[in-house]
């Protein structure tokens, strides 16, 4: 079964990734098509599970079975469109995401694909029973059948500023939903972060049923850690007031996911920030289970080649966080 992904177009690289990862770590077997304009079209086993990745994906709009897809013109569309048997239940409507450079009208498009199906089938625009998606890229015209909208609203109302404990500086809950989806850590999994400032990565990992395990070097932001994590009913943790160098107290875990210190803003005890990073891979290594991932942000390539030195390089996705600031979210297996 062919499936369509409506990836954001906030990065290049990192929206089709996650769904990848994520695919990996709910045990989903795929083939690996292409990416078309931010749609990555796979081939899948089995559709049961895709709901559980609905809800895990931060990086993307909507899920849905691929119908047909045609050239990149309209009277294409219409000859394939007028060929294909399209199974709707009920009453239907279409909506057109265009992702291409030509300055075609969406509406223009929905009317003339719909009229083709509203000879035998109701049309309802507000709440239909099926949505058909036309998607536009450069390449191809893909037709599909809506079977999930991700809610990225979620992502929005679990920023710092709405948590009991926040800091001025913390990454958004999209990008840290991204980062656990990228460790492939499954439900039930033990996942440790071990720079965990006020929880927003451990959050987004306990609200798809992992284990998280966190520390942080500084007493009073590992409590505030703590009030977060029950804020969002994260009752089950382990979070403890440690050193990097400390985290072997946690034993073996499945995942690392984590924001390296950086900058004038990051606590580092006034230590070399080589030196940090230097202890930091090697006790990351030393609890991360073979095979496993750590997924990281790192400011800069520099630092990027001292985890080189303690688990493989896998992925290097840049991130442009504001002006000169560029973190390099990357994928290690131990």
């Amino acid at each position: 079964m062919k499936i369509l992904f409506e990836l954001s177009g906030e990065h290049p690289s990192l929206p089709s990734s996650e769904v990848l990862h994520c695919l990996k770590g709910e045990s989903i077997n795929y083939r690996y098509t292409d990416v078309f304009n931010s749609f990555l079209l796979t081939e899948i086993e089995d559709k049961a599970n895709l709901e559980r990745i609905s809800e895990r994906l931060a990086l993307s709009h909507f899920i849905d079975i691929y119908l047909f897809s045609t050239k990149p013109y309209l009277r294409h569309l219409l000859k394939k469109a007028r060929k294909t048997k399209v199974d709707i239940e009920g009453s239907f409507r279409v909506r057109c995401e265009n992702r291409s450079n030509k300055k075609l009208r969406s509406i223009d498009l929905e009317k003339k694909l719909g009229g083709i199906y509203a000879d035998k089938h109701d049309v309802n625009l507000t709440n239909p029973d099926t949505e058909i998606r036309l998607l536009l890229s450069e390449e191809l015209w893909f037709v599909g059948k809506k079977l999930f909208e991700v809610n990225r609203s979620q992502y929005e109302k679990r920023k710092a500023n709405f948590r009991p404990f926040f800091l001025p500086i913390s990454m958004h809950p999209r990008l840290a939903r991204c980062m656990v989806n990228l460790s492939e850590v499954r439900p039930g999994d033990r996942l440790l972060d071990p720079f965990c400032g006020t929880g927003g990565i451990l959050i987004e990992a306990g609200l798809i049923g992992v284990k998280v395990v966190g520390s942080d070097i500084q007493k009073w932001i590992a409590e505030g850690c703590k009030k977060n994590l029950s804020c969002y009913g994260i009752d089950e943790y382990e979070v403890e007031h440690a050193d990097v160098g400390e985290i072997d107290i946690f034993g073996k875990v499945d995942a690392v996911v984590t924001d390296f210190p950086y900058g004038r803003a990051s606590t580092t005890k006034k230590e070399p920030i080589e030196k940090l990073y230097k202890r930091a891979f090697l006790s990351i290594s030393n609890v991360l289970k073979n095979r496993r991932k750590l997924v990281c942000a790192i400011p800069s390539i520099e630092l990027i080649k001292i985890g080189c030195d303690y688990m493989d390089l896998v992925e290097v996705h840049p991130f442009r966080v504001h002006g000169n600031l560029t973190r390099y979210i990357c994928i290690f297996t131990k």
